[in-house]
């Protein structure tokens, strides 16, 4: 079989390179990629964030979807309490009642992001 099939640095140890076949754990005189470096030296991570970087940060939700589902469930709660018969049932009061309610968390929501910004 050729040398050249048989991998690297495999000729040394054909060749009867004493020193090497003697040792197996000696260490390579190939030089260590960047990759390997950066393997071994490990992960730094930073302790303290920059004060800039916390309010470059972007929202997923944007404030005004906040304020657009309040205003769609308070329409929601009015539409209800118009088209349905009257007296209403307590299912129906209920329901318009938790619409309104999340209405105004998501308003308050909508606030409060906007204050952060500023």
């Amino acid at each position: 079989m050729a040398k050249q099939v048989l991998g690297r640095n495999l000729e040394a140890l054909l060749d009867g390179d004493a020193k090497k076949a003697d040792d197996p754990f000696a260490p390579e005189t190939a030089p260590v990629g960047s990759g390997v470096r950066s393997l071994m030296r490990g992960h730094r991570t930073t302790l303290a964030k920059p004060p800039e970087a916390a309010s470059t940060r972007k929202s997923v939700v944007p404030a005004w979807y906040l304020l657009g589902g309040d205003i769609l469930l308070a329409a929601l709660a009015l539409v209800i309490v118009c088209k349905s018969p009257h007296p209403l049932s307590w299912r129906k009061e209920l329901f318009c009642a938790a619409a309104v309610v999340l209405g105004g968390c998501l308003a308050l929501g909508a606030v409060w992001k906007t204050k952060a910004k500023c």
